[in-house]
């Protein structure tokens, strides 16, 4: 019987060590800095961010269709505010939500300043 509490007791030790070791370091997306000088391509950038973490849904059948040859189109019809670019939906919803573990700080900061730069189809 004493084994047995020992065991436990261990057990109990064991699990409680693993979840107070563990630190995560997270980084937020405005400590991301993206260089004034840096180009952004839509076509290199940008469609990548959405066909890596996207295209599972939003391939034709979900709004915005965010295939390489509709992205543009799509996101420009409602989902981009190159006046107010934290405002625009497709910016928000990758930072809420079940969609803001898609991409990474880095992606989403890329795809705020190209929105912030005019959100050119280049």
């Amino acid at each position: 019987m004493q084994k047995n509490n020992l065991v436990s007791l261990l057990l109990v030790f064991l699990t409680t060590l693993c979840f107070v070791s563990c630190e995560y370091d997270t980084i937020e997306v405005d400590q991301i800095v993206i260089p004034p000088d840096q180009e952004i391509s839509f076509s290199a950038d940008i469609v990548p961010i959405f066909t890596s973490n996207c295209i599972n849904c939003h391939d034709g059948g979900i709004n915005p269709d965010l295939r390489a040859s509709n992205a543009y189109n799509a996101l420009t019809n409602g989902y981009i505010d190159t006046d107010n670019p934290e405002n625009s939906e497709i910016y928000k919803v990758l930072l809420e939500g079940s969609h803001s573990t898609r991409a990474s700080a880095t992606e989403k900061q890329l795809l705020l300043e190209w929105i912030t730069r005019g959100a050119n189809d280049n």
